[in-house]
């Protein structure tokens, strides 16, 4: 019988060779191949098919269920592409090279925040675009920390960490039992980015998302009332095969009332609000197999 540590290896073993066929490929034909995986699991995932078109709908973004269906089976092939991108910009995308790829849309308090040595700032995100890639030209003006998932495989989480260093962006654990973790980053004046367009299991608030009521997660409103951060939500979108452009709202501000959760509540809010403006813009790049409206447990 395999032992874990056998197991772990023989799944590593596909992913290392997909790795090393994609930096082998064109940009273009590697980009095609991604496209046309994630039309082979718009296909398969049947359960995963189904939320998509449904949440399109629920948002309001398509006047009918066929091109409900469209939006979503697009939003397949851009989460594939996603991995492509991240992979090949990894080395394409430096200092240097950054205004090849990258256009920039920041209003220019927003780049004043950015670019002010010791200003920390609260980076709120959503799984648009390439959220991945963000973070990577983000830190080019400032370093980062970013909350992420480690990979399951140890195996795979070595390769992609010596392979994709991130010399100005640290991790924090997604579940870090750290109480400090993401208050250090802003206390010592760096970038804190955090995606928060998923379900909130837990800790989140209930507040609209295109006019339906979900849990959110809050911890960018928590953060910015215990630290007085100023909040700024950005994303990344794809514009052409290795272009993109990134854009950020102006500073998210609420008045405090000094009721806190009513004040947690109407910041989760504004930035909702601002997530919506930008997912209107290019919907067919928005991750909505997520099933982001739930019923609140009984």
């Amino acid at each position: 019988m395999a032992t874990p540590r056998a197991v772990a290896f023989l799944e590593y073993v596909p992913l290392r060779l997909a790795v090393g066929l994609v930096d082998l490929l064109p940009v273009r034909t590697a980009l095609a191949l991604a496209r046309g995986f994630g039309r082979a699991t718009w296909v398969l995932l049947r359960r995963r098919r189904r939320t998509a078109t449904q949440n399109v709908l629920l948002a309001g973004l398509a006047a009918d269920p066929a091109e409900a269906e469209r939006i979503a089976r697009a939003s397949f092939e851009s989460f594939a592409m996603l991995s492509v991108e991240s992979l090949k910009a990894s080395r394409l995308v430096t200092p240097d090279t950054v205004d090849r790829y990258v256009s920039f849309e920041v209003p220019p308090e927003t780049r004043e925040l950015f670019e002010k040595p010791g200003q920390p700032v609260i980076l709120a995100s959503a799984h648009l675009g390439n959220w991945e890639l963000s973070g990577h030209v983000i830190s080019f003006t400032k370093p980062l920390v970013a909350v992420a998932r480690t990979l399951n495989n140890p195996f795979a989480q070595r390769f992609m960490e010596r392979r994709n260093p991130r010399r100005r962006i640290e991790i924090v654990a997604k579940h870090s039992k750290d109480r400090l973790a993401l208050l250090r980053p802003l206390r010592s004046g760096k970038l804190l980015g955090l995606i928060c367009d998923q379900h909130a299991a837990s800790n989140g608030v209930v507040v609209p998302f295109f006019g339906h009521p979900a849990s959110t997660v809050a911890s960018p409103a928590r953060l910015h009332l215990a630290t007085g951060a100023p909040i700024v939500f950005g994303v990344f979108f794809r514009t052409g095969p290795m272009k993109f452009l990134m854009a950020a709202s102006e500073p998210i501000r609420v008045a405090p009332t000094g009721d806190r959760e009513a004040d947690i509540r109407a910041i989760t809010l504004a930035i909702n609000e601002v997530a919506e403006r930008f997912i209107r813009r290019f919907p067919e790049q928005y991750l909505w197999a997520h099933r982001r409206w739930r019923r609140p447990r009984a």
